[in-house]
C-alpha cells in the first residue's frame, strides 16, 4: 500500500498573514522532510488542488483562519467541520476548501485530511508575515510534520 503524504500551504502571499500557508511551505523546503512527504504551494488555487488531494493518502492543509481568536492561535480540524447541505459553487472563482472537499466526495472518498488554521494578525498589502506569525513557523512546521504521521 502506498503512503503518499502531502502538505499543502494555502494563502495569498500579497496579503501578509493571509499567506501563512505558503510561507510555511517555503520554510519547510529549508528543513529535513521525510521522503514520502510532498510539499505543495497551494497559493489561492481551488480546483487545481483537487487532483493533488485525490492522489494522496494523507493530507495536511495549512491556511489562515479568521475565528476571532488571538493572533497566532492555532486551530486543528478536519473536513467534517466543513460539512453543509449547500451545493458546491459552479464558478471557477472563489472556490473554498469546503467546495473542494464536496467536489472530491462526489467522485471518490476523501483521503485522511487535517487542516491547521492559523489566526492572522494582519491582512493587508505586503509580502511579509507579522512578527508574531513569523516566529510561529517552526512550531507550525513541527505540528504539520507530526500530524501528517499521525492521521
Amino acid at each position: 500500500m502506498s503512503d503518499k503524504k502531502l502538505i499543502i500551504g494555502c494563502g495569498n502571499l500579497l496579503l501578509q498573514d493571509e499567506g501563512i500557508g505558503v510561507h510555511l511551505i517555503e520554510y519547510l523546503k529549508t528543513r529535513p522532510v521525510p521522503g514520502n512527504v510532498e510539499l505543495l504551494d497551494g497559493g489561492t488555487a481551488g480546483f487545481a488542488l483537487i487532483d493533488f488531494i485525490q492522489r494522496a493518502d494523507k493530507v495536511i492543509i495549512v491556511d489562515a483562519v479568521k475565528a476571532r481568536g488571538s493572533p497566532g492561535q492555532i486551530y486543528l480540524f478536519g473536513p467534517e467541520d466543513f460539512e453543509t447541505d449547500d451545493p458546491p459553487k459552479i464558478s471557477l472563482h472563489d472556490i473554498t476548501l469546503k467546495d473542494v472537499f464536496e467536489i472530491i466526495r462526489k467522485t471518490a472518498a476523501l483521503p485522511k485530511i487535517k487542516i491547521i488554521g492559523i489566526e492572522p494578525k494582519v491582512i493587508d498589502y505586503g509580502m511579509e508575515l507579522s512578527p508574531e506569525l513569523k516566529r510561529l513557523l517552526p512550531k507550525i512546521a513541527e505540528l504539520a510534520l507530526k500530524e501528517i504521521e499521525s492521521i
